[in-house]
């Protein structure tokens, strides 16, 4: 019996467009266990700091490093391009509000690796 569709051909075009979609969701959510976890600390110093009469002068801080951090134990993904990790952080960071209490580096232009370095990347 002949085959009508022939499924190899259009799944092997589309497998690399899928793998980024999911590379892309992966990021996205350790983008929000990042966001999640800095407010969740901010809230907790918030707490704990004496009265400033209303006004919150502690800000949080969200980082590149936070997200691969977060993409390496929650995905098991041990490199992952620094420009794209930004890219994402850049969108979870506008789509929650983030500015209000959070800051970044995901708007510097070049991402280096931390001193400690990145596995994959050497250090700088």
């Amino acid at each position: 019996m002949r085959r009508l569709v022939s499924r190899r051909s259009s799944s092997a075009r589309e497998f690399p467009e899928r793998r980024a979609r999911h590379l892309r969701a992966q990021l996205g959510v350790a983008a929000d266990i990042a966001i999640s976890a800095q407010r969740r600390a901010l809230a907790a110093r918030l707490a704990d700091a004496p009265e400033t009469g209303g006004e919150r002068l502690l800000r949080g801080r969200v980082t590149v490093d936070d997200v691969l951090g977060y993409a390496h134990q929650h995905f098991g993904l041990a490199t992952a391009p620094r420009d794209q990790v930004a890219a994402v952080l850049r969108a979870r960071y506008e789509l929650r509000g983030c500015h209000r209490d959070l800051d970044t580096d995901a708007y510097l232009g070049a991402h280096r690796p931390s001193p400690a370095g990145v596995a994959g990347e050497p250090a700088v």
